[in-house]
């Protein structure tokens, strides 16, 4: 009993850590993931498409497991790289940002679905200079995204 209670100590004293030092991250890209789905089926319901294809729910529920692994990763690599560097007795004087990077990058992309969303199911509800602003940044990421793409495939 002792054995589980030392092992169950430590395992929530690494879990306490870890959501103390991303906890809002993942609360934020959370809230924003569900935000999402909730906007996408009103749009959906609103249009009278079938939202529960198994091809379309499919898709879309394996892009938000792509994003929570890609957000995982990121924090993945904001542990792994000052660990790797402390062998080496490097020591960066900022903590890695990829974790918070990847963050804010979905719930970017999200609340730009989701305005997509509300705009989709009633052009009223969404200003128009946010659904442009939105728009611009949505296409900009777009194009660095195309362009980074390209650079990989020329080298």
């Amino acid at each position: 009993m002792a054995k589980i209670k030392w092992v169950l100590s430590i395992i929530m004293g690494l879990i306490s850590t870890f959501i103390d030092q991303y906890g809002i991250l993942i609360i934020l890209v959370g809230v924003a993931i569900v935000f999402d789905l909730i906007t996408a089926l009103i749009r959906v319901k609103a249009s009278d498409d079938d939202v529960w294809s198994s091809e379309k729910c499919s898709k879309g529920l394996l892009k938000k497991l792509a994003l929570l692994v890609g957000m995982s990763f990121g924090f993945f690599l904001d542990l792994f790289i000052p660990h790797v560097l402390s062998y080496m007795s490097i020591a960066l004087p900022f903590p890695m940002p990829f974790g918070m990077i990847i963050s804010f990058y979905i719930v970017l992309n999200e609340s730009i679905s989701v305005c997509e969303n509300l705009y989709a199911t009633n052009p009223e509800i969404m200003p128009k200079w946010i659904v442009n602003l939105l728009t611009n940044i949505k296409d900009r990421l777009e194009n660095d995204a195309e362009l980074t793409n390209e650079d990989s495939k020329h080298e």
